[in-house]
């Protein structure tokens, strides 16, 4: 049975906030939750609109300040070569623009963004996205999933976002065509940089990041973590009723919310769903809310950073529209796209190894390949000699040496030309006979026999 929750293009909203500058004001979004539920006659959830409600939702804002930060984190390798060659994306992201100037540079901005994410997750199922380029006052932009819905191999109470929910399924989960994912952008904001190179200026937001970084919230980097009540009596809670509101005894958790933990009395990492240690709604869970010290426990995103589990985003002051919901701006080993911050001149046009990692353990599946779960460096295995004409050597770092693998190569448009190539003795696999292949890129996909390790490296036949 699928338990469908919907929200209209205004609501569960999610956009990054900077905080850095204290003297700007607090930014209050409100957003309106249009849905009442019932069974049909086949013991499914159905959903009705029903405008009379309105509900405080889940949300996060992006205000304009004077914070710059002048970085460039180009798409990675894998990204570039196929946009550049026009290669066939891994999924479909068909976008419906309200408002936008036909065929402007804000349109084409958003398409690149859209472009990047269609080269990094690959999915059976077209993801609608609804964008809106309207006056949003002091926010930049926002976005969230357009509804959440059990699966049926998710947990019990686990909701997942729409797009990744019929990912998973393979198929539309709430009506032919429905959308997946709302999108707004400010269109009264005038110093927006619309170009794709990665070079605003310090006095500009790149639009690239700013929907890459929404977008990432709809494909569901987003959890339910949030207070109720009055000051100074605050609550913390997670779980969530069928309208997503909170109630007392809601049952409900997003997939996001299952991989994040608190710390127990003795700082040992601890599920924030473990109510023993954090009843849902109390004081204890705002205090593990505002600890500066949630942290994510999901494998690949750990692995992905060193080993190291990721800071999730926990400010000693609650933030209603930030905390909970991104990363934490430090303790990562590169530049990730989904932190509650942006500056001014900052480009990053790739969700970092550390997202993507998340994305996979939530349930995604990578258009490169699954992402290790071991922790080591790629750089360590040596591919030689690359540039190559007739064979290669893929040397292993010692801790992989005794594993079994199996390689295999493709081209640029995702061909298989090369596979079942088994790994022989002393950590090297060694791979004969290339000569007949044409000077052309190609990418090494390396896979163990004996664990999930995963690896793609770029390759050149000349």
């Amino acid at each position: 049975m699928f338990h469908y929750f919907y929200i209209d293009n205004q609501a569960f909203a999610c956009m990054k906030k900077n905080y850095i500058k204290t003297h700007l004001a607090t930014l209050i979004v409100f957003f309106v939750f249009n849905l009442s539920y019932s069974q049909n006659n086949n013991g499914q959830l159905t959903v009705i609109e029903n405008n009379d409600h309105d509900h405080n939702m889940i949300g996060c804002t992006l205000p304009i300040s004077n914070y710059q930060n002048r970085v460039y984190i180009p798409p990675r390798e894998w990204v570039q070569e196929r946009l550049q060659n026009r290669v066939n994306p891994c999924s479909s992201i068909e976008v419906t623009y309200n408002g936008f100037p036909v065929n402007g540079p804000e349109q084409q901005a958003f398409q690149f963004a859209v472009d990047i994410w269609e080269s990094l997750l690959d999915s059976p199922v077209t993801i609608r996205v609804n964008a809106n380029w309207t006056d949003l006052g002091l926010s930049l932009g926002s976005a969230g999933p357009a509804f959440f819905t059990e699966i049926p191999s998710g947990g019990a109470n686990t909701l997942y976002p729409a797009a990744l929910a019929e990912s998973i399924v393979g198929t539309e989960l709430n009506g032919s065509n429905s959308i997946d994912i709302n999108c707004n952008l400010n269109s009264q904001y005038s110093n927006w940089y619309f170009g794709t190179d990665g070079n605003p200026t310090v006095t500009q937001y790149d639009f690239v990041t700013v929907v890459l970084h929404e977008l990432g919230h709809g494909l569901g980097m987003i959890g339910f973590g949030g207070r109720t009540g009055t000051g100074p009596d605050f609550e913390g809670y997670v779980r969530r009723a069928l309208d997503l509101t909170y109630q007392p005894g809601a049952q409900y958790f997003s997939i996001w919310d299952t991989f994040i933990d608190g710390q127990d009395i003795l700082t040992n990492p601890i599920s924030i769903l473990n109510e023993v240690n954090f009843p849902d709604p109390s004081d204890i869970m705002l205090i593990a809310i505002t600890s500066e010290n949630l942290t994510c426990n999901a494998p690949t995103a750990m692995a992905q950073n060193g080993g190291v589990r990721p800071n999730t985003y926990a400010p000693s002051t609650y933030q209603s529209s930030s905390s909970y919901s991104h990363w934490a701006e430090s303790g990562f080993t590169s530049n990730v796209l989904m932190t509650p911050t942006t500056g001014l001149g900052e480009a990053i046009h790739d969700p970092s190894n550390v997202t993507l990692g998340f994305l996979q353990d939530m349930g995604w599946v990578l258009c490169q390949g699954s992402l290790s779960t071991n922790d080591f460096a790629l750089e360590d295995i040596n591919i030689s000699p690359n540039p190559f004409t007739e064979s290669i050597t893929i040397a292993l770092p010692p801790q992989l040496a005794n594993e079994e693998f199996t390689a295999s190569m493709i081209d640029i448009n995702g061909r298989e030309v090369f596979g079942n190539i088994d790994a022989t003795s002393n950590g090297e696999i060694k791979i004969s006979n290339l000569s007949s292949l044409s000077n052309a890129l190609y990418f090494l996909s390396i896979e163990s026999n004996t664990s999930d390790l995963s690896i793609t490296k770029k390759i050149i036949k000349k």
